[in-house]
């Protein structure tokens, strides 16, 4: 990316917010069938977060993927879709600030700058994560780590490869 890390511009604030309501929604598609499959994995949901997160912030930077991630947050909340919905907001803030800091620093040409962008985000995202298990769902801290970590390597590698693809197409036909 090597650019401005904010930016502020109508287009991108209002980008933020219709990829965000699509973002949301796929977020409560996913996260239904990650309670049906596995409520504590988040394999679909996590997978879905980090390659919204990653797309958005590439697209449109900050504050755009906090405000995405916040709408995302707030209607997980409203919805109760999931009882870690609270722990989202710091999640979706922290995961996406992680991956602006690294995205900012690299040209995100290569496969590795989007794996390494993903691997901040869902690493700070995914302890969020980990520690409404161990709050709210009473997991013990070994089993909240492990499914967290599960949780991080999947999404880093599928999500990873899912924002390449998208933004190498997005930019090569100039939409960006």
């Amino acid at each position: 990316m090597e650019e401005r890390l904010f930016r502020t511009d109508t287009k991108a604030l209002v980008g933020a917010v219709i990829l965000g309501i699509v973002f949301l929604i796929m977020m409560q598609v996913t996260g239904r069938i990650d309670g049906i499959l596995d409520p504590t994995l988040l394999l679909f949901n996590g997978t879905c977060w980090s390659f919204f997160t990653g797309l958005i912030i590439l697209m449109y930077r900050q504050p755009a993927g906090i405000i995405s991630g916040l709408l995302e947050a707030v209607v997980a909340m409203a919805t109760a879709y999931s009882p870690l919905a609270f722990f989202f907001l710091f999640a979706n803030t922290i995961g996406s600030i992680a991956y602006s800091l690294v995205a900012a620093k690299l040209s995100m040409e290569k496969l590795s700058h989007h794996i390494l962008a993903q691997i901040a985000s869902n690493v700070t995202g995914n302890f969020c994560v980990m520690l409404g298990l161990i709050t709210v769902v009473h997991l013990d801290w070994k089993v909240a780590l492990v499914t967290s970590s599960i949780t991080t390597l999947v999404a880093t590698i599928v999500a990873g490869i899912l924002t390449k693809s998208v933004y190498g197409a997005l930019k090569k036909s100039s939409l960006i």
